[in-house]
């Protein structure tokens, strides 16, 4: 099961909060408990973020969740769905949903055009200072790409990513999972840019499965951009079975040479160290928040020939040593 950084579980309550509503109320239902929120290490699944996300929404009667100057009505997700589903073809389809945004000029531009090297997407915000942490900046960024890999029905590469802020080392960690391309800061503006394939590609979805992805969302949307032909949701699959498998393992189990595995997977913005590196942190979290073990045994559990290097790969994942991480978590 995929996880997000606490960190974003607990900015994104902020524009909620900052219209009147108690964190308390957004969470009710969710599982989610916000004390969780600030512990050092601590992870929450996608599917409760999308829920949270759902109950903002709700609460504030704004998809924008009280980012923006005007709030955009629940319904409008969808609608700029369906008329992206119109388009000729993934770019069209996108700039279709950009100008029905733009229309309701609730407080983002979003314009999408062709660059030299592909599909561009920026976003201007009319009040910046309503969103200081940029969580629903890179909320909205990443949206475009995630849907254009929806209608796409297939990872289309993210090559790079400008922000006109300075580099977010407090989560920087797990930005570059969200952006996993090339990033300036301290730029011009915001913008990403996808790969050319992005231009012409086709639309492979359905209404049908349109109105269920609408149903899910933002589960579907956050979720993506694996799409069911992805490599890395079986290299995801083996290494959690087996964390040690090394990439020529990878290719024979799935098939491929070596080379093309790699080549694969870097087209999905991703590589085999990335995906271990995860489903490693993940595994770690779990086994010392759950279990007795010592922090050797989870290093042998988790393929590390020596715990020192576990404990250095987890300090630079949480900001903690492992067994530090566990005395807070267990202790609360």
């Amino acid at each position: 099961m995929a996880t997000i950084d606490g960190y974003y579980f607990a900015v994104c309550t902020r524009g909620a909060e900052r219209a009147g509503m108690a964190v308390r109320d957004l969470v009710a239902g969710t599982g989610l408990d916000p004390e969780d929120f600030a512990v050092p290490g601590w992870r929450g699944s996608v599917e409760a973020m999308a829920r949270l996300v759902r109950h903002i929404w709700a609460g504030l009667d704004d998809e924008f969740m009280g980012y923006t100057p005007r709030r955009t009505a629940p319904g409008s997700f969808a609608f700029a769905c369906e008329l992206a589903l119109e388009g000729g073809d993934v770019a069209d389809g996108l700039a279709r949903a950009a100008r029905f945004y733009n229309l309701l000029d609730a407080g983002i531009a979003t314009g999408i055009r062709t660059g030299t090297a592909g599909l561009e997407v920026e976003v201007r915000f009319a009040r910046p200072d309503l969103d200081p942490d940029h969580y629903f900046s890179e909320f909205w960024m990443i949206i475009w790409h995630r849907l254009a890999c929806w209608l796409a029905g297939e990872t289309i590469s993210l090559l790079s990513a400008e922000f006109d802020y300075p580099r977010p080392d407090t989560y920087f960690e797990e930005f570059k999972y969200l952006f996993p391309c090339r990033h300036r800061f301290d730029g011009a503006g915001r913008r990403i840019v996808m790969d050319a394939h992005a231009l012409h590609a086709p639309i492979r979805r359905t209404r049908q499965e349109l109105e269920a992805m609408i149903a899910a969302a933002p589960l579907d949307i956050m979720t993506i951009p694996a799409s069911d032909a992805s490599i890395a949701r079986p290299v995801r699959q083996l290494l959690t079975r087996s964390p040690d498998l090394t990439l020529a393992e990878l290719a024979a189990a799935t098939r491929l040479s070596t080379h093309k595995l790699r080549r694969l997977l870097r087209a999905e913005g991703t590589s085999a160290a990335m995906l271990r590196e995860q489903v490693r942190r993940d595994r770690a979290m779990r086994l010392l928040a759950t279990s007795n073990a010592t922090v050797e045994a989870i290093a042998e559990a988790l393929g590390y020939a020596e715990a020192r290097s576990f404990t250095r790969a987890f300090h630079g994942w949480t900001g903690a040593s492992p067994s530090a991480w566990r005395a807070r978590t267990v202790r609360r």
